[in-house]
């Protein structure tokens, strides 16, 4: 493993502050969310993992009165969130060895499965498993094509990592998701590559049940 996919919570803490004030508030993802979340009761559950400083995605949750909990590498990122939203279960941690005492209606990787290296993500969907309910609903972000790139980012080099979308349907079939959306390279959301799939239900419409 390259010592860029080692250190990436490290490196997030040195430009913590750079990447907060960076970061576009210009909710791009939006329609993503909307997809999301419409399929949710009130006050459902939410993990945000990777959710960074908590904007936007974070507020935008909580602004919808769910029940958010948001996970990140790192520590400094957290520290910043947690001044936004001291009243939420903001919790340090990496998400392969995450142990967050509860389960969810529905998990949220967003721009943050992708810096794991190839095997990591791999084992991840089993863990995504375990995080939510039956029924629930998982929403990440890939690339489009297999490979690995590094982004600078504040003078830091990012790593990024992204199989291909076949293995990507194979590893959520394997462990009981159904794929309901996916979207490769939309130039309207930054060129994200988006995925939401329905974990263990026997509904079969290419809408979710309402969790």
């Amino acid at each position: 493993m390259n010592k860029y996919a080692d250190d990436i919570a490290g490196s997030y803490d040195r430009i913590a502050a750079w990447f907060d004030d960076k970061r576009t508030r210009t909710l791009i993802e939006k329609p993503y969310l909307d997809y999301l979340t419409q399929a949710l009761k009130p006050g459902a559950a939410i993990l945000d993992l990777g959710c960074g400083t908590g904007e936007p995605i974070l507020r935008y949750l909580l602004e919808r009165q769910f029940d958010v909990t948001g996970v990140d590498a790192s520590a400094a990122m957290i520290a910043i969130a947690r001044q936004r939203f001291p009243d939420t279960r903001l919790l340090v941690g990496d998400m392969r060895a995450l142990q967050p005492g509860q389960t969810f209606d529905a998990v949220i990787a967003w721009h943050s499965l992708f810096h794991l290296p190839y095997d990591d993500q791999r084992a991840m969907f089993a863990v995504f498993a375990q995080l939510l309910n039956p029924g629930g609903l998982l929403m990440f972000t890939s690339g489009s094509a297999y490979g690995e790139v590094w982004s600078d980012n504040g003078g830091e080099a990012l790593y990024h990592a992204s199989l291909d979308a076949d293995e990507y349907r194979a590893l959520l079939e394997g462990q009981g998701f159904r794929v309901i959306r996916h979207a490769a390279d939309d130039a309207a959301c930054g060129g994200a590559t988006v995925w939401i799939a329905q974990y263990r239900t026997g509904d079969h419409h290419e809408t979710p049940t309402r969790l």
